[in-house]
């Protein structure tokens, strides 16, 4: 149990420091699977059973979710497939 919170936490402060938006320049490359990615890890912590662990997902998934925001926002959204009609 030891081990595994030890490796929880040092993974929690690897992805802090890769997933913080400090620089984060939106991109069509950089914002196409932020929404996989989202859908991904709230899986990952509706399964997640211990609080180490539910934390550092509960910190990835905030950054995510702000990775989408300013890719939103910079016109970078995930093309929906629209049908078109003739009339």
């Amino acid at each position: 149990m030891k081990q595994q919170a030890i490796i929880a936490s040092v993974a929690m402060v690897i992805s802090s420091a890769a997933l913080a938006n400090g620089g984060f320049q939106p991109t069509a490359k950089a914002c196409v699977n932020v929404g996989k990615e989202i859908s991904r890890v709230s899986g990952e912590m509706d399964a997640a059973k211990s609080g180490i662990q539910k934390s550092w997902l509960k910190r990835q998934l905030g950054a995510l979710e702000t990775k989408r925001s300013n890719c939103s926002s910079n016109g970078f959204k995930r093309r929906q497939l629209v049908a078109k009609t003739d009339n």
